[in-house]
C-alpha cells in the first residue's frame, strides 16, 4: 500500500501529538513540528504509510528526547486488559463458537491505537465486537484454513499495540490448544504504543509460543527492515495472522497468504481494502469498522 497525500498532515499531527505526551514546551512543540514537516516533505510515496512512520518516529525521539512517549499509556493499557481478560475468557468458554469470539476480541483489541487516536473506547470495542459484522469478514475462510492445518503446524502471530496484546492472547490460547506450534512477533523497540517483547510477557504469551522480535521499530512489518531470523520464519509459517491496520499497510501486497485482523481506523487503509475485495467503498469508510481480511497470494 502505498502513503497517501492524506498521510502527510496525520504524521504532522502525531508530531505535535508525540510532543505534547512527552511535555514539551509551546517553543519545543514548533521546532517539532517544523523539523518532522522538514522530513515529511521529503517522504516517498511510494513506500508504505508504516515505512515513512518509522523514518518520523525515529526523527522524533531525536528531536524531543523522549524515546518511549507513550511507556505509561502502554502500562495502562495493558493492566486495563489484563482485569477484563478473565471475564472475556469465561464468556469465550460458554460462546457456541469459540474461535469467532476470540477473534472479534483480538479486533476489539485494535481500537487501542495512539497512532490513530487520542482517546478511545475499548469497552464499547468490546461490545461492538459482539453484537456488528466485520464490515470485511473472510472469517469463514480462516476457519477453514485452520481445519486444513494439522496439529504441529507453524503459525506466525504479528502483534500490534499494547493492551491489545493482552486480548491476543484469547486468540493466541485457543490456536495452542488446537496443537499449533505458535511464533509471536513484537517490535524491537518502542514506536508508538507497539507490543514489545516484555508485553508480550505480560500478556502470558511464553505459556503459548516462542515470542521473537521482527528486529525493526516500525508500526507495522516492512520486511526489507527485519531481521533475517524473522523473515525466515515468516518465509516458512504454515500460517500467518497479521494484527492491526500497519501490518495491513505494510504486508497487503506481500506474496503470502496472510489473514489481517484489524479495525479499519482511516479513510486511506479502508480505500485500499475496498478496492482489493471489490467492494462498494461507501460501506467501509475507515472509521473504527472490523475486518478479517484474507490476502490469497502464495
Amino acid at each position: 500500500m502505498r502513503t497517501a497525500a492524506e498521510c502527510f498532515p496525520c504524521l504532522l499531527r502525531q508530531a505535535l501529538q508525540v510532543a505534547r505526551v512527552c511535555g514539551c514546551s509551546e517553543e519545543v512543540e514548533v521546532q517539532t513540528v517544523k523539523e518532522i514537516a522538514a522530513i515529511v516533505s521529503g517522504l516517498d510515496p511510494a513506500l508504505s504509510p508504516p515505512a515513512n512512520a518509522r523514518l518520523v518516529y525515529r526523527s522524533l525521539s531525536q528531536v524531543t528526547g523522549c524515546e518511549d512517549p507513550y511507556l505509561q499509556e502502554k502500562r495502562k493499557s495493558n493492566a486495563q486488559a489484563l482485569k477484563t481478560l478473565p471475564v472475556l475468557r469465561r464468556e469465550i468458554e460458554g460462546s457456541a463458537d469459540e474461535l469467532t469470539l476470540a477473534i472479534r476480541f483480538a479486533i476489539a483489541g485494535n481500537i487501542i491505537d495512539y497512532g490513530a487516536y487520542q482517546s478511545f473506547d475499548i469497552e464499547q470495542a468490546l461490545d461492538n465486537s459482539r453484537r456488528q459484522m466485520p464490515a470485511v469478514d473472510h472469517t469463514r475462510a480462516l476457519v477453514d484454513r485452520l481445519d486444513t492445518l494439522r496439529q504441529g503446524s507453524q503459525v506466525l502471530y504479528l502483534a500490534d499495540n499494547c493492551g491489545e496484546i493482552i486480548y491476543d492472547s484469547l486468540l493466541i490460547e485457543h490456536l495452542f490448544r488446537r496443537g499449533f506450534i505458535l511464533t509471536v512477533a513484537v517490535k524491537d523497540g518502542p514506536i508508538i504504543n507497539d507490543a514489545l517483547h516484555e508485553d508480550a510477557l505480560a500478556a502470558g504469551l511464553d505459556r503459548f509460543a516462542r515470542i521473537i522480535s521482527n528486529g525493526s521499530r516500525c508500526p507495522g512489518t516492512v520486511l526489507a527492515d527485519c531481521s533475517p531470523e524473522f523473515r525466515s520464519v515468516f518465509a516458512s509459517a504454515d500460517l500467518i495472522i497479521a494484527k492491526g491496520q500497519g501490518n495491513f499497510e505494510s504486508l497487503s501486497d506481500a506474496d503470502r497468504e496472510i489473514f489481517f485482523l484489524l479495525t479499519v481506523k482511516c479513510p486511506v487503509a479502508a480505500r485500499h481494502m475496498a478496492a482489493l475485495t471489490g467492494m462498494d467503498p461507501a460501506l467501509l469508510p475507515g472509521r473504527g469498522e472490523m475486518a478479517v481480511f484474507h490476502s490469497a497470494k502464495k
